[in-house]
């Protein structure tokens, strides 16, 4: 079985439906597991070793990720340096919901990831907030754009491009 992490944080709960049709996107592919870590709940950070990719979200904040996945990205690239994690090679994804400041910061994300030797499969995706215009705050079609980032990740992991 094939696994991919997802690591995410969020605020308002944007970030969380997205991190949701994500997993929804990876598991729709054969032989494919999405394990899903919020930010500051408790996890084991050893899980990704064994990942065979890593995905991970933020809202923007000032045009930024959230501190609390700052610092997260600042103890992965230690546990790196010091050997405690291999995530080297693995492949690598970002997304992330913006009211406003043109959701930069999933550029930034995929940044912090490469620069642990991720190699991206798949562009940043950035999702606008509809504040509250419709009953939901994630388009359905956004929604939908983030099952196909898991659907993406999870092909590349597997080599089924189709």
């Amino acid at each position: 079985m094939w696994k991919v992490v997802i690591i995410y944080d969020s605020v308002t709960g944007n970030n969380e439906l997205m991190a949701k049709a994500v997993a929804e996107g990876v598991e729709s592919i054969n032989h494919v597991e999405a394990q899903l870590y919020k930010i500051g709940d408790r996890f084991p950070i050893s899980i990704l070793n064994d990942a065979f990719a890593i995905i991970v979200g933020s809202p923007s904040i000032y045009g930024n990720m959230t501190l609390k996945l700052s610092q997260f990205f600042d103890n992965l690239n230690y546990l790196s340096e010091m050997k405690k994690i291999r995530i080297e090679g693995k492949k690598g994804a970002a997304f992330g919901s913006y009211a406003w400041d043109g959701g930069w910061h999933t550029e930034r994300i995929e940044q912090e990831l490469m620069k642990l030797g991720l190699e991206m499969v798949a562009p940043p995706l950035s999702v606008a907030d509809q504040e509250g215009k419709r009953s939901r705050k994630i388009s359905r079609d956004d929604v939908d754009r983030c099952r196909e980032l898991g659907k993406t990740v999870a092909r590349v992991v597997t080599g089924n491009q189709k």
